[in-house]
């Protein structure tokens, strides 16, 4: 089942919901004691550990400006490119730092310490505790580092957006408790991870999945922090230098996070624009193929979604 609609703004599909906030608005906390250096720089919305500020000697103001590294052979005599996750240095706040960057293993970093998502050309205040191979490319004003000398969790203690905006904070901070009722059945949270965490996507279920994003989510504009309110934070996040965004999220995610020879999963996925306003959607299913030297999934076609049962969206609003 194939859906691809152009949606005009003015037109809104809605849920009767049961329970939850209508609307989660931004909200600023209250004015704390920054540490010096960082007052003007870190602002009441940004989440700032005092204590695991202290137990970082680097305090490193930053800009995104990602890259790649030189091609190397692969063990098959393919050509790797690794991405460049480059942080250049723009003001040190506490501590020594004469290199001109470093650069941070992105993938590494995860958790609730670290931004979900970067953005080229963004401020990132980054607190760093380098070991003494980290000491010495901070101390050389011409490193610039390498694949090899990517930073990780042990010396990258926290990271902060600066240029977050408190909407964006606010809207991160939300978690799924939403509950209602739609055309053809009843959504709740658990609902919505049982669908994420089943070991295969079962097409009946799917099908609700998608009636339920085509009456519920698929609004056009709806805030990040309302859709959030239903789907919870998402598995995925990428940000766009114009400010613009998508959540990602995976559905069957034991066969998303085990590639095995044609296993199935399915991927969700809402974009959004600089204001925070939902510009489309789109759900489709995603088929492994697994060798010795290859891990690769690609999208069904719209007849092996038919065939399987499995619900295919595109939703976009103009």
């Amino acid at each position: 089942m194939i859906m691809r609609l152009a949606v005009p703004l003015a037109l809104a599909l809605a849920c009767t919901p049961t329970s939850g906030p209508t609307r989660p608005a931004p909200s600023v906390p209250d004015a704390r004691a920054l540490p010096a250096g960082l007052s003007g720089v870190v602002e009441p919305w940004h989440p700032f550990d005092p204590q695991l500020a202290e137990s970082a000697p680097v305090w490193l103001v930053t800009r995104y400006e990602p890259g790649t590294y030189p091609c190397r052979s692969g063990p098959d005599g393919s050509l790797e490119m690794l991405i460049q996750d480059r942080f250049t240095a723009l003001q040190v706040v506490r501590g020594a730092v004469q290199a001109p960057g470093v650069d941070l293993n992105l993938n590494a970093l995860r958790g609730s310490a670290y931004p979900r998502g970067y953005a080229e050309g963004r401020r990132y205040l980054l607190f760093l505790r380098p070991g003494p191979k980290g000491q010495a490319l901070l101390a050389d004003p011409h490193a610039l580092g390498g694949m090899h000398d990517r930073w990780g969790p042990d010396e990258v203690l926290a990271v902060i957006d600066l240029d977050q905006s408190d909407a964006e904070a606010a809207a991160e901070q939300v978690q799924a408790s939403r509950t209602g009722e739609f055309a053809g059945g009843r959504w709740d949270p658990a609902h919505w991870e049982a669908l994420r965490a089943a070991a295969t996507p079962e097409p009946a279920r799917q099908r609700e999945l998608a009636a339920f994003l085509q009456t519920t989510i698929a609004r056009p504009r709806a805030p990040l922090a309302e859709v959030r309110a239903w789907l919870g934070p998402p598995d995925a996040q990428h940000l766009a230098a114009d400010g613009s965004r998508s959540d990602d999220y995976f559905l069957a995610r034991p066969a998303y996070a085990q590639p095995l020879p044609d296993g199935l999963y399915g991927h969700l996925e809402l974009h959004y624009d600089a204001s925070l306003q939902l510009r489309a959607v789109e759900l489709g299913y995603l088929r492994w193929r697994v060798s010795p030297r290859l891990q690769l999934s690609t999208m069904l076609t719209a007849e092996e979604h038919a065939k399987l049962g499995l619900p295919r969206l595109e939703i976009e609003f103009r």
